[in-house]
């Protein structure tokens, strides 16, 4: 798992020889603490989303599917008639009409028989997504780097969250590798129509659009507006159009930007100058907070395309291209949530297969380490402390400095190879 050269570039060589058995077996007995710890976690949120059906985002999908099957609009009202406690007068589903029919079989089952359904559909998404890229990077398939990956993947708060909210992150996370894998072979109408159906689904993707007509990828920009296009139309055929107008108002209602696990530059500016309930701001000024986060979001936006549009030339400057656009349309995104970072788990890993670690300088080597373990902090440490103004900038904000330090470390090696 940790060869004696990795080791080296860590320790003295005389340290290396005595103590690299010892090293690797504390290494292996962290990887079986790490899967049986989370294990646990992960069942455990299982049975939470059925004890508390209210904290789970499945909540939303299941009832908003009894809601369209029993004729009634698909957003806008409470699932409280179904006897479920909620805290809003709407379930806040902000998933577009079209995207619900993967979700209406649903309705047929009991929400625990939907539950269990919808996990395993999202572990197959899941693992189906971890061969594609497996595949995509010629990585080879052993028991040391399933145990080994596999606990540095269930341990990522990126992960974990998925888990915590039910999101259809992995569903998604198909689609999305399929568009990374044809965008490092240059399939760019490929590609274009991979993006455009996921941007269909998720908003925030819209950001991969520019970036093709920067690029002059004229086929790819019109292979994503048709892909998007259709899956639209079949949704306002089978849905109404009506159906799309409420969901755009209910787009208007969200107001929960604050919420820790937002990584977006618009998350932590909530937090600083407008703060909630729980959460202190640094300045009393929620009049800024749109202006502010606004421009700070254009400027990622134009950042990220900036350093990615140069870069199509070969594998590993389109895989960097593609990992920069994400990263930056997830830090735009007013509600970039966190557990979207696992659609970047290929264009990441394949960042650090393409960029040896000792080719950093120090500063980028540093950012890297401290971005990568900001986002191994447990949701509930991020919740600590939440009325405290430090930890408002800090550890409430985690996730949005873990986020931009990785951003940042890849955006500056795309700009140094473009100079070169």
């Amino acid at each position: 798992m940790v060869s004696d050269e990795t080791l080296r570039r860590v320790l003295p060589a005389g340290a290396v020889a005595l103590l690299g058995d010892i090293i690797r077996a504390l290494i292996w007995g962290l990887v079986f603490v790490i899967w049986v710890a989370f294990a646990q976690v992960y069942l455990r949120m299982i049975r939470l989303t059925i004890a508390e059906p209210s904290h789970s985002d499945f909540t939303i999908f299941y009832y908003t599917s009894r809601m369209v099957a029993d004729g009634l609009p698909m957003y806008g009202l409470s699932p409280a008639r179904y006897g479920v406690t909620w805290a809003a007068d709407h379930l806040g589903n902000l998933n577009p009409p079209h995207v619900q029919l993967l979700l209406m079989p649903l309705a047929h089952l009991s929400y625990r028989t939907a539950l269990f359904t919808f996990v395993a559909v999202n572990a197959a998404c899941l693992a189906w997504s971890l061969w594609l890229i497996a595949r995509e990077l010629q990585v080879g398939w052993s028991w040391r780097r399933f145990f080994g990956y596999g606990a540095l993947t269930l341990s990522s708060a990126a992960f974990t969250t998925v888990a915590v909210t039910c999101e259809l992150t992995f569903v998604l996370m198909v689609p999305l590798t399929f568009a990374w894998c044809a965008w490092r072979r240059g399939g760019w109408t490929a590609a274009g129509a991979w993006l455009g159906l996921c941007a269909s689904a998720k908003l925030f993707l819209l950001l991969f659009l520019p970036l093709l007509l920067w690029q002059r990828h004229w086929r790819a920009a019109a292979a994503f507006v048709g892909a998007g296009a259709v899956l639209v139309a079949i949704g306002a055929a089978i849905f109404g159009p009506h159906a799309y107008v409420q969901w755009t108002a209910t787009l208007g209602r969200v107001g929960w930007w604050w919420i820790p696990m937002n990584a977006s530059w618009h998350g932590i500016v909530t937090r600083v100058l407008q703060g909630s309930t729980t959460i202190a701001p640094l300045a009393d000024a929620p009049a800024l907070v749109a202006p502010v986060a606004s421009v700070g979001a254009a400027i990622v936006a134009l950042v990220s395309l900036a350093a990615a549009r140069r870069n199509d030339h070969d594998t590993t400057a389109r895989n960097d291209a593609f990992l920069i656009t994400l990263l930056g349309a997830i830090l735009a995104s007013p509600l970039g949530w966190v557990y979207y970072l696992p659609l970047a788990y290929g264009p990441l890993v394949g960042w650090l297969r393409g960029h040896r670690w000792s080719q950093l300088a120090p500063a980028a080597s540093a950012a890297l380490a401290l971005g990568l373990a900001c986002l191994y902090v447990p949701q509930e440490v991020a919740n600590w402390r939440t009325h405290d103004v430090v930890a408002t900038v800090t550890l409430t904000s985690v996730y949005f400095w873990g986020t931009s330090l990785v951003w940042i470390v890849v955006r500056q090696r795309l700009v140094n190879a473009d100079e070169r």
